[in-house]
């Protein structure tokens, strides 16, 4: 792998790549997780008895031969909650404890608390249990069927779609299916929870969303909010799975620890978390679009059919960015989208990065494809002819702000990678092998950024500074890998004119942060850094008014970690520093100066009326785009990607290392999704492919050799984070490119384009795409 960028560590202000503030801890195995925590006297261990059937009703759930098993300390079913059975954040339709329906394989019914995890396996497998299983649902047809939705169906419509349909001059139809995806992380679901001697619990979680932990928890222990703290380090990894998914662990282990008196710890291994968690929503998506001969898409008519699971959970919120994102970059006068939250009998499929843009950007990438093929044309023609100019509008009403920079960003990135002559390669290649095809194909995006549901568009941070220089800060984000607690260091200290090694980045606690929103949606680092900055507007003019009085000047300048004067002309006068921050923080605390500040922030401008279809649901766009080249044999359906090429618009990154390295976790992360990584279920509704064995993530060997990543240069967010933009989960959608790929290669292969290979384009779908056509 290689990257286009040159990084410059710097001093650690904004704009610079110093080193990631737990890299060190990383590489050496000193940073500290949940189970990493010096464990607390007394510690139970908790294991739990789940469904083994995908819908029924218990009959029979007897626990007395379980509390027979020496080192058994309870057995805890949903009779014995004190508070309220539910951990359903948005809409509350999941209960902690099964009360007598099950509606998943892995459905929790009862919590065995024991003094060893052994102890408590066995009291799990001494449990007598019955049901009376029922035929379930595990499709969205059955679902649409049945009329089983987990929340209304919602439509985004512009224009005359069956009017432009019927007068086009070309119309094609067809089905773009993805299947979920499983997260991965490398820490597996986790909480440890310690009683106070108040009555309250503190609990150690690994969560992207202390404040909903918070909030649930407290009503499953019939607690108030201020008996329960919710305290989180840093996760091994989330990418959205642990944002609402892992309220249910927490409230199990606070829920123990309440009823035994003793710290108890949750600790799922790789098989369970598998089993039990959700996914990423698989879509099925039937479409019709209309264009003219020269593939200018006339009207786009989709219908976005996603496989929810059980529960709501984060659904509704899940379709609707689908759907917010179902044209992607392209401008389509005539537009209807209407999307379906399927209920099935699966577990509850979840927030994943992307968070439904990839799924409803997946449907329109398809589509592009499909026109190209079908008029003869280079797609990438295609994408340049339809893509959004500046001043246009969404089909929900929202101007593109900065369309402008669409078009130089698709120039660029065509002449970067060699798109014309390495597509006539591709097809000399393929002219001049038989059993080996090669593909190449572009994907680009248009990504919204902020929470569509307006609430949660708020950061929180509090920093305090203490006498001897040094700088605590605590912000709403949690830390997962995506190095968020570098770059909120780095605003703080650039802010503060500070060394990075005076700033220190604590623990997302709710008794010092609370009500943050969840560090999802690619949104942590904007409305936390927004709130540091807030806190620092407040600490700088007390900093300059007292040390103004206490040197006798009319300005100062922090830098560095230390004072200088600046003259009445504007120059600093460098060779006489007035201060070390070390001194003077200790004179402001003896002076009586606040040296604390707490700061907030509310997205501006954010809107969105979900009845109406219309609004202004994002605070600015990210683009960028993704070229990638496969070989596919055709022998094995074996891909290998041969190069991949980046452009990405980061606006003016707070740090372009960090930035980098999250586009290409992402992409791979994406190209896993998109080749590999299938979910295999029984038709019982128990997951298949539940361990590493069976189920592929992309390793080292699947990374392109050739690997270039270039920020886009020009582009300021104006209503940005000091001009940046996120880089989360936009990057993710830059892996379809790789399916598309490989699609190209198998339509030089047969001379048909598959347009009923479903993602992933695993090695045996390849080969029936190969053998139906």
């Amino acid at each position: 792998m290689k990257t286009e960028e040159k990084f410059e560590i710097g001093n650690g202000r904004i704009g610079e790549s110093p080193l990631h503030l737990s890299g060190r801890d990383h590489v050496t195995g000193r940073s500290q997780f949940v189970d990493d925590i010096p464990k607390p006297r007394h510690l139970l261990q908790a294991k739990f008895l789940t469904s083994p059937v995908a819908r029924g009703h218990i009959t029979k759930l007897d626990y007395s031969k379980a509390l027979e098993i020496p080192g058994v300390v309870r057995v805890i079913t949903a009779k014995d909650i004190p508070g309220e059975n539910q951990v359903g954040g948005i809409i509350p339709d999941e209960p902690c404890l099964s009360e007598g329906h099950v509606a998943c394989v892995g459905e929790l019914i009862a919590i065995v608390v024991a003094e060893t995890a052994e102890a408590a396996r066995l009291g799990v497998k001494a449990i007598e249990l019955e049901i009376e299983a029922e035929t379930p649902n595990q499709t969205v047809w059955d679902a649409i069927r049945d009329g089983e939705y987990l929340s209304p169906v919602r439509k985004i419509e512009r224009g005359d779609v069956e009017g432009a349909i019927a007068s086009a001059p070309h119309v094609i139809e067809g089905l773009a299916q993805n299947e979920g995806q499983e997260h991965f992380y490398m820490e597996t679901h986790r909480s440890l929870a310690v009683p106070e001697d108040n009555g309250g619990i503190t609990i150690y979680a690994s969560t992207q969303h202390p404040t909903e932990v918070h909030r649930m928890t407290s009503g499953v222990l019939g607690l108030p909010q201020h008996m329960v703290t919710i305290d989180v380090k840093r996760l091994g990894g989330g990418f959205g799975g642990k944002e609402s998914q892992a309220t249910i662990w927490a409230a199990c282990a606070g829920l123990s620890a309440l009823l035994t008196g003793r710290p108890v710890e949750v600790k799922l291994d790789r098989e369970e978390d598998l089993a039990w968690s959700g996914k990423r929503h698989q879509f099925v998506s039937p479409y019709r679009v209309a264009f003219d001969d020269d593939g200018r898409i006339l009207a786009l008519d989709i219908q976005l059919n996603a496989n929810g699971g059980c529960t709501a959970d984060a659904t509704s919120s899940i379709l609707e960015r689908g759907m917010l994102h179902s044209e992607n970059i392209y401008m389509v006068e005539n537009h209807r989208v209407v999307g379906r939250p399927c209920r099935t009998n699966r577990p509850s499929a979840t927030a994943f990065r992307g968070f439904g843009a990839p799924q409803g950007i997946f449907v329109i990438e398809s589509i592009i494809e499909r026109i190209a093929n079908a008029l003869g044309k280079d797609p990438y023609d295609i994408r340049e002819l339809n893509a959004y100019r500046e001043g246009d509008t969404t089909p929900y009403g929202e101007t593109v702000e900065n369309a402008k920079h669409i078009a130089p960003l698709f120039a660029e990135l065509r002449n970067s990678s060699d798109w014309d002559a390495r597509r006539k390669a591709v097809r000399e290649f393929n002219a001049g092998h038989k059993w080996q095809k090669k593909g190449l194909a572009m994907t680009p995006v248009k990504f919204g950024i902020s929470f569509t549901a307006a609430f949660l568009n708020q950061g929180v941070a509090l920093i305090q500074i203490y006498p001897d220089g040094s700088v605590s800060v605590n912000h709403g984000a949690i830390e997962m890998g995506q190095e968020v607690n570098t770059k909120i260091a780095q605003i703080a200290a650039t802010n503060l004119g500070l060394k990075l090694s005076d700033i220190r980045v604590e623990t997302n606690n709710t008794k010092r942060v609370g009500n943050a929103p969840p560090t999802a949606a690619s949104s942590g680092c904007d409305l936390n850094g927004h709130a540091v900055d807030d806190a620092c507007e407040q600490l700088v003019p007390r900093l300059q008014k007292k040390a103004c009085e206490l040197f006798g000047v009319k300005k100062v300048l922090f830098e560095e970690s230390v004072l200088y004067e600046v003259r009445d002309d504007g120059s600093v006068n460098r060779e006489k520093p007035l201060s070390t921050f070390k001194d003077f923080a200790l004179q402001c605390f003896r002076g009586r100066v606040d040296l604390c500040a707490h700061g907030h922030y509310a997205t501006p401008f954010v809107d969105f009326d979900r009845e109406a279809g219309r609004g202004h649901p994002f605070l600015y766009y990210v683009f960028g785009a993704a070229v990638s080249e496969v070989t596919v044999d055709l022998l094995t359906g074996i891909t290998t990607v041969d190069r991949v090429d980046i452009l990405h618009d980061s606006g003016q990154s707070l740090n372009p290392a960090v930035d980098v390295g999250q586009i290409e976790g992402a992409f791979v992360q994406g190209q896993g999704w998109c080749t590999t990584e299938e979910l295999v279920y029984s038709d019982k509704g128990a997951l298949l492919s539940n361990s590493p064995a069976t189920y592929k993530v992309p390793t080292y060997g699947d990374l392109a050799p050739d690997f270039r990543v270039k920020l886009y240069q020009g582009s300021y967010n104006e209503v940005g984070l000091h001009d940046s933009k996120a880089n989360g989960e936009p990057p993710f959608v830059y892996g379809e490119s790789v399916f598309f790929a490989i699609a190209d290669a198998i339509a030089s292969a047969t001379g048909k384009w598959p347009d009923t290979m479903t993602l992933p384009a695993t090695p045996e779908k390849v080969l029936r795409a190969l053998q139906q056509h």
